[in-house]
Order: C-alpha cells, then sequence, then structure tokens
C-alpha cells in the first residue's frame, strides 16, 4: 500500500467543516465531539480537474502565507467523486496540523481525484512564508512533504462505507 501511495498519489485534499449548529466557531469546534468533520480525496496526476481550475488559477494570487481570494461561484461539491465512485470510509482520528485536537470526524473516499500536472504545479508553487520574510536555515519554504508521520491505530474504529 505504501509504494503504491507514494508512487501515484500526490497530494490529500482536505475539506475541513466545522459544526455550526453546536458551535459558534471553529476554534470553539475544535477537539470537542462532533466538532469537526473532514472530507479527504486522494489525489493524482492524470487529466485537468475542471472543478478544481476555479481554485489552481488563483493560487499564484495566494503563493505566499498571509494571502487570500475570494473565489465566486465555487462549487466545492465539484471536487467529490463521481456519485457511483463515492467508496469512503470513516473514523475519528484528529486534526494532523498542530495542535492535533482529537475529535475530528474523517471522511476518506476511496478513489482519487484526478488533476493535471499543471494544476499540481500550481500547488508546488505554494510557500510556507510571508513573501520577502526570513527563511529559516534548511528551509527553502516551499510548502510541500508537510504531514506528520502516521499515527497508530489505537482502539479507533474504521467503517467502510462499501464491501
Amino acid at each position: 500500500w505504501k509504494s503504491w501511495v507514494t508512487q501515484y498519489l500526490i497530494l490529500q485534499l482536505h475539506l475541513i467543516h466545522w459544526n455550526a449548529t453546536l458551535f459558534g466557531s471553529i476554534d470553539e469546534a475544535v477537539g470537542k465531539p462532533h466538532g469537526i468533520a473532514i472530507i479527504a480525496l486522494f489525489v493524482q496526476i492524470g487529466k485537468e480537474h475542471v472543478g478544481l481550475k476555479a481554485v489552481t488559477e488563483i493560487l499564484q494570487d495566494i503563493q505566499y502565507k498571509g494571502k487570500s481570494k475570494t473565489i465566486p461561484c465555487f462549487n466545492p461539491n465539484t471536487l467529490l467523486p463521481d456519485p457511483l465512485l463515492r467508496d469512503y470510509w470513516v473514523y475519528e482520528g484528529s486534526l494532523t496540523i498542530p495542535p492535533c485536537s482529537e475529535g475530528v470526524t474523517w471522511i476518506l473516499f476511496r478513489y482519487p481525484l484526478t488533476i493535471s500536472q499543471l494544476q499540481i504545479e500550481e500547488f508546488r508553487r505554494l510557500r510556507t512564508h510571508v513573501k520577502g520574510a526570513e527563511l529559516v536555515e534548511g528551509c527553502d519554504g516551499i510548502l510541500g512533504d508537510n504531514f506528520r508521520p502516521t499515527q497508530p491505530l489505537s482502539d479507533r474504529v474504521i467503517r467502510a462505507a462499501f464491501q
């Protein structure tokens, strides 16, 4: 599994949601049961993804940390797989970035999203720092390989929505 992932999957896309019915803000929801849900999709290189084009076209404008831009009329549903390919796993886990809080419901789609080489290159231009900032020695400022090690399964139960 690991070598297949390393060879073919180059990115994981996270659509992060917070429970606005129970909590007033995402900060309030972090670390609480039923507070955060993340839809995760593996990404592989192939043909251009038309739904993601609205995002990749503006990445040059938000290349550096602290930048933002509104994407008009963007529909995140376009990022989900074809309805016939919506097999997924669900488990209770944690955030993948500090503070790595528990209580996150993960929905991980089985089939990857396909994006073009040009689209992945737009993601590879993203930086971890403010434009003009001095970089820490040994850091090139490129946003990449920003994953944490696989965590132990412990007592987590992984459920599949397919056989």
